[in-house]
């Protein structure tokens, strides 16, 4: 499949370095990353309704970014990974599975940076007892019959601090490893590893 990489804004990504590292067939072949938006996920929803499946929606930047149960995520602009993934159905034997399946992928995909995150059940990713990443996935129906998939990722990366209410109950690969990682490797990691993680989940990738 063509790599397309399609920017929206003011956006520092380096395509090259992350398609190199990329090793899937279609899923993140094909990149929309923004400077500014409501939420990944929402817009993610629009281009699913196109059936751009395989898709990946960034930003550098989420104004009305949210986890589960409607909390808020915040996005450190330039300094984090803002992702959501568009499945189709064929993609999907669970949905069950999706968002605990989202959250290996992340863990495995640290581990590429000696950083040995774990899970909290059900899609959380924590660092020394701090949250360092989210899933929220939606699953979207027409009557009975499921019409696509929507995995939002959030991972904080890079932040050398966070806002007063969330500094002790957040960190950064950065606070840890004491440098900052490559976004475009990360990304690319992380995303070879959603269909590895997720073998019993994803019928394709």
């Amino acid at each position: 499949m063509e790599n397309v990489f399609l920017t929206i804004g003011n956006v520092k990504f380096d395509s090259k370095r992350y398609f190199t590292l990329l090793n899937t067939n279609v899923l993140g072949r094909k990149l929309i990353f923004f400077d500014s938006i409501s939420s990944t996920n929402d817009i993610a929803k629009d281009y699913a309704e196109l059936g751009e499946w395989g898709l990946c929606i960034l930003a550098e930047e989420q104004t009305k970014g949210r986890g589960t149960h409607g909390r808020r995520w915040s996005t450190c602009k330039g300094q984090s990974i803002a992702l959501s993934i568009i499945l189709p159905p064929e993609w999907i034997k669970n949905t069950a599975f999706l968002s605990i399946s989202a959250a290996k992928a992340v863990v495995k995909a640290l581990e590429k940076f000696d950083v040995h995150a774990y899970i909290k059940y059900p899609n959380d990713v924590y660092l020394n007892g701090r949250k360092l990443a989210g899933i929220l996935t939606e699953t979207f129906f027409n009557g009975e019959c499921l019409k696509y998939a929507i995995i939002g990722i959030g991972v904080n990366l890079n932040q050398d601090e966070f806002h007063e209410e969330l500094k002790d109950i957040a960190i950064s690969v950065k606070q840890v490893l004491g440098c900052s990682i490559s976004r475009e490797e990360f990304l690319a990691f992380l995303l070879n590893e959603v269909p590895a993680t997720a073998h019993f989940t994803f019928c394709q990738s």
